[in-house]
């Protein structure tokens, strides 16, 4: 029998006792290169040499919290590079913003095209979905594909169809076909997990009004939406990736792993919607805005929900980019394909192209649900004049698409020859997308250009307090009379509000327990039904949600009009007011619907009222940092932190001030 040879054990190297303290301390083996060695400089962490053992290093107590403390550290610096990582390769991803003045038939804003830096292992299935507009792909891993035909027996292309061209322009497909091969279906699981993800939650979560009946087709038309476009496909799923990483990680670090992975994922996304969108626009800018209006408007979505993801993600360096970007592109797109003979603004046309050449709503066309090119368009144009609003309001300008406002969001009586029907609701109920009524959007906007108006006459001296009090007194009107309306739906009075509802009560001991019972567990962070504990019953979601807004802008008018005064009468009741219905929201994630009302009351609030300010956000639990509550409550403190020095300068600020406390301009959405 053969006996079997002894296995040559070649023994290890002893670890050396010269490595840095750092590396021992972690009982990791260290390269021993000075002054920083390797591993510590891969993590970031400080590497200490020393012949003296460190105080620390005493094999008890003290050892333990210096290794419990450092191994904290490399997860917050871990965290801290993805960050850093992740915001790199969006400003890599667009580098740069051309507005410039073409021919009439080229898009005029430009991103370079230049390619995004590279991901960190970027999985195959993220991969895979980056194909379009004729980039090389693996035969293998076609990941999805959109069937502009009847069926037929032949295979279908693996890769999507262009944007471009007159296959692309004309009528929708007739159907649309997910395929996934089997050797990719684990591969892809996870993208479509994030998909539905998208479609289930995080889409109502970040448009909880906005509830489409069915005979209007429903919600249907984003699936569709999201199968045709591929940036808009990447940049949802990013959205979906960063909201389930921060549920998940609700403030702790039990499940940092899938945290990690998370963010990997959004990070590939993200720079997946980067190069669609880039691609989009290099080709829109060679065909041209005019003979392509169902492509312009996809990559105006793409931007406007590309904004929507910088600002959701509290990434405030971009958003006036893309803003510019979508609102330059719009114009275009009403220059071109909405634009009646008399040169009038006419909505129809727009969606006639963007349709199956019907629209509708129209005159004996029956009842229609929209296609899903009229509904997206709908959708991401509505969120673009809310963006610009408000906007408006922090640049101290007016909003840079008011031209159009008495065309989308007022009942006019005739828009052009080409169709005679009489429109009984505006093109653009504000109040279906976002809870705001149309007349609170005008309102601001008017109150804005009010404002820019003061200041520029201001400045040169030639500031009439006559015609700033009338012009003042047109907006106040309205507001009023609305808000009369608004008070009898929810059939509260002022009076009762002001009484049952005293900020100084409800805002600073809103969690006394009066009968002694503990106060109920918080609510699930996506609940849009439950109420805050320790205040008074909630109010129809859609009616106090505008009421805000309302009384806000009234706030908003008062300081335009009487300058940065907190203590006076009207500012200190309209205040009041608005803080009592904040606490009456019927939610806490209701507070992202009236971020923007929640600064301005905020600004403006007493000192004995801050704590009740803290504690509607902190309500909010983990989804906190989502979205522009944090940033809003972050503005606010600094002009609290101002609040004693504004009695000698207050002639100099206002809410676009305010706004701007951060150092940049906050787009509170």
């Amino acid at each position: 029998m053969a006996t079997m040879a002894a296995p040559n054990f070649t023994p290890s190297k002893p670890r050396s006792s010269d490595g840095c303290w750092t590396c021992r301390l972690r009982r990791k083996k260290c390269d021993e290169i000075r002054p920083v060695c390797v591993a510590c400089s891969a993590l970031e962490i400080d590497c200490l040499y020393s012949d003296v053992k460190p105080d620390w290093m005493d094999g008890a107590e003290k050892q333990k919290e210096k290794a419990d403390w450092l191994k904290l550290e490399v997860k917050r610096l871990a965290s801290a590079r993805r960050e850093k990582r992740h915001i790199q390769s969006l400003e890599l991803g667009m580098d740069g913003l051309e507005v410039t003045t073409t021919s009439d038939t080229t898009l005029v804003t430009t991103y370079h095209t230049t390619a995004p830096a590279p991901v960190a292992e970027t999985s195959p299935a993220a991969a895979s979905l980056s194909n379009s507009h004729g980039t090389p792909q693996d035969s293998g891993s076609e990941s999805w594909m959109m069937d502009n035909s009847m069926p037929s027996q032949s295979l279908p292309s693996s890769t999507p169809p262009s944007s471009f061209g007159p296959a692309a322009e004309a009528s929708p497909p007739n159907f649309i076909t997910l395929q996934i091969p089997l050797n990719q279906a684990g591969l892809e699981e996870r993208d479509l997990s994030f998909m539905m993800m998208y479609l289930d939650y995080t889409f109502p979560f970040l448009n909880p009004f906005y509830r489409p009946p069915i005979l209007d087709g429903g919600r249907g038309w984003l699936l569709v939406t999201m199968t045709r476009n591929k940036a808009l496909f990447h940049i949802a799923l990013s959205l979906s990736a960063y909201l389930f990483s921060e549920i998940l990680k609700n403030g702790t670090e039990a499940h940092s792993d899938c945290s990690v992975h998370n963010w990997d994922s959004l990070q590939s996304q993200q720079q997946l919607a980067m190069r669609e969108l880039q691609s989009d626009i290099q080709e829109l800018n060679l065909k041209g805005v005019q003979g392509y209006p169902a492509a312009s408007a996809h990559v105006m979505s793409s931007v406007v929900q590309l904004l929507s993801f910088e600002v959701a993600i509290a990434n405030t360096g971009n958003w006036q980019m893309h803003l510019d970007a979508a609102t330059v592109l719009f114009e275009q797109i009403m220059e071109h394909h909405g634009t009646g003979p008399a040169g009038n603004p006419c909505w129809h046309r727009v969606l006639y192209q963007l349709g199956d050449g019907l629209v509708p709503g129209l005159a004996g066309e029956g009842h229609r649900p929209w296609v899903a090119n009229q509904a997206s368009f709908r959708f991401f144009t509505a969120h673009l004049l809310f963006y610009d609003t408000l906007a408006a309001t922090a640049l101290g300008r007016p909003p840079r698409l008011m031209k159009y406002h008495d065309h989308l969001l007022t009942v006019l009586p005739h828009c052009c020859d080409d169709h005679t029907t009489h429109p009984t609701v505006p093109h653009l109920k504000m109040d279906d997308f976002f809870g705001v009524p149309n007349w609170v959007i005008q309102s601001i906007a008017a109150i804005s250009s009010l404002g820019a108006w003061k200041r520029e006459l201001r400045a040169t001296n030639s500031l009439s307090i006559t015609q700033l009090v009338s012009r003042a007194a047109e907006i106040e009107h309205t507001l009023k009379s609305h808000i009369a309306e608004l008070d009898q739906k929810l059939n509260t009075p002022d009076a009762a509000f002001m009484t049952t509802m005293n900020p100084l009560v409800l805002l600073g001991q809103a969690a006394a327990a009066a009968s002694g019972v503990p106060p109920p567990p918080p609510p699930p962070p996506l609940s849009t039904t439950s109420t805050y504990k320790g205040h008074n019953s909630p109010l129809p979601g859609d009616h106090v949600t505008a009421r805000i807004w309302a009384q806000a802008a009234l706030t908003y008018l008062l300081v335009v009009v009487s300058g940065w005064q907190p203590s006076n009468t009207e500012i200190r009741e309209s205040v009041a007011l608005t803080a009592g219905l904040l606490r009456r929201l019927p939610a806490p994630a209701g507070l992202r619907s009236v971020v923007w009302p929640f600064a301005v009351t905020g600004f403006l609030a007493a000192p004995e009222e801050e704590q009740g300010f803290r504690d509607l956000v902190s309500a909010l639990g983990p989804l906190q940092i989502f979205g522009t509550v944090g940033e809003a409550l972050s503005v606010i403190e600094k002009a609290w932190s101002h609040r004693s020095c504004l009695g000698l300068v207050s002639d100099g600020w206002d809410v676009s001030v305010a706004l701007n406390g951060l150092g940049h301009a906050s787009l509170l959405i």
